[in-house]
Order: C-alpha cells, then structure tokens, then sequence
C-alpha cells in the first residue's frame, strides 16, 4: 500500500508491505522525502504514529481524536538539496490485543513533519483478529453452522455475535456474544447468551428474553 502527503515543498511517500495483517505480527515498510524545490530544504523532523481512530470523529468539526499507540521519529535535523530524496525504513510490532479494523474505527499511519498527529498523511491499515482467534470462531462456523454476524471492538475484547442455525440443537437460543482476546499468550473467552422462553404474566404466558453467560 501507498499514500502520499504534500507538505511543500517536501512530499512525504509512505509505503506498506502487504494490505492486511493479524494481531501480533509486524508492519513495515519505507518512508521517502522528497524535496520538489529548487531550493535547500532543512528537515527538522520526519515521523511516522501507529494511533486508532473512530471513523465518526472524521466527520467532526472539532477534529479526530487519536488514541497514539506508538511512533518513530525516521530523521531529525537532516538537509535535503533541490530535486533529492532520502528513504528510511519503518516497522511497528502489532501486540496480540491490538484494535481489529471494525465499522467504528481502526489503526492508522499517520505520518508527516512535527504535526504530523493534526497535519500529515493518513493511511488506513487492515487488521484481522489474531489466527489462534480466528481458529477458535472457525468452528463455531463450520462444525455447528453458527452464522458470525459482526467482530467489534469491546474495551480491552473483541466481540463476535453469532447467530446459531435453524435446528432443534438451539431451539431457545436468540444469539451469542462471544467476547475473545490473547492475553499473556493464553486464549481467553466468555460468552454472553440471549436466550428466549415463554413465562407467565398473571394469567397468561408471554414470550420472555433472558441474558446469561
């Protein structure tokens, strides 16, 4: 993947190794400078930020809030002559509980000069829940026919909703949640069931929806 941002008269070209990744494993790429001028450009400051961001916050006047999770400030204090470049290399360790891309928000690159948080270049990464997890709902998919309705991001968890098929097997059960992560190298789950059932109210019996986990 590629983004470039103009900050004239340096262009600043990022570029990403791979279009998705799981929690846990490594983004890396280059970052080029390049100065377009025909003057001597001084660089004070040339970095890249690993943040998350909620993609209602694009929409606000008031601005995004980005949660900064990492950086790496690539160069400092360097000149650059009319028309020449200089590429450095990059790399962010994803953790195992890292945020999964959703339709709330995800991880982003920015990346730019000494603003680059507010006034820099943005690319959108795609990140997919960590294999052990992705295993782990595979068999509630495929060996008991549960249909995944959403992944989302719930506080230091993902949330999975499933839906489980039209058999006598689940006759009383609405859907799951399932709440997943990777904590200190071990698989950790618990399950939060919508279940349905008939109850009485007075004289007459009335279709009753419970929580249980």
């Amino acid at each position: 993947m590629r983004s470039v941002y103009f900050q004239q008269p340096l262009e600043h070209q990022i570029e990403v190794e791979g279009e998705s990744w799981n929690q846990g494993e490594v983004v890396k790429g280059q970052l080029r400078i390049r100065n377009k001028s025909s003057k001597i450009v001084a660089v004070k400051t040339s970095q890249i930020i690993l943040a998350h961001g909620l993609k209602k916050a694009f929409k606000e006047v008031t601005g995004v809030h980005w949660e900064v999770l990492e950086k790496q400030v690539v160069a400092q204090d360097i000149v650059l002559q009319s028309g020449s470049e200089l590429t450095f290399g990059w790399n962010f360790n994803l953790s195992s509980g890292c945020q999964i891309t959703d339709k709330q928000g995800g991880l982003y690159l920015l990346f730019g000069g000494d603003e680059a948080l507010t006034e820099g270049g943005r690319l959108n990464l795609q990140i997919n829940l960590h294999p052990i997890l992705q295993n782990y709902l595979q068999t509630f998919t495929t060996q008991f026919r549960f249909l995944e309705k959403y992944q989302k991001r719930k506080s230091e968890w993902t949330e999975v909703k499933l839906i489980p098929p039209d058999s006598r097997e689940y006759p009383n059960m609405d859907y799951v949640l399932c709440f997943l992560r990777i904590h200190e190298e071990h698989l950790e789950a618990h399950y939060r069931f919508k279940m349905s059932g008939l109850g009485r109210i007075g004289e007459k019996m009335t279709v009753t929806k419970k929580n249980r986990e």
